[in-house]
């Protein structure tokens, strides 16, 4: 296998990592560009910031689960006490 068709496989797997951590095409195009450029830090930055956008996610979708459990809670609590009556 030569060099370029190496670098393709490896461009590739990069792309569907990218595509599986939620980033768009426009993002994979700068990441791509980044990393062929060797400007590494750009890219981590990048990596970083998607990472940061996806955790912020993840905590209000944390946030709405937390609220529902409140929210079946009280109603279990209050059909507990409605039903002993």
């Amino acid at each position: 296998m030569d060099s370029e068709h190496m670098e393709q496989e490896k461009n590739i797997s990069l792309i569907r990592n990218l595509r599986d951590a939620g980033c768009r095409k426009p993002l994979i195009d700068k990441i791509l560009a980044l990393h062929e450029n060797g400007n590494f830090r750009e890219e981590l930055r990048l990596l970083a910031a998607q990472r940061s956008g996806l955790l912020e996610k993840v905590h209000a979708a944390q946030k709405q689960v937390d609220c529902l459990d409140y929210f079946i809670f009280h109603m279990q609590q209050e059909h507990i006490t409605n039903s002993g009556r």
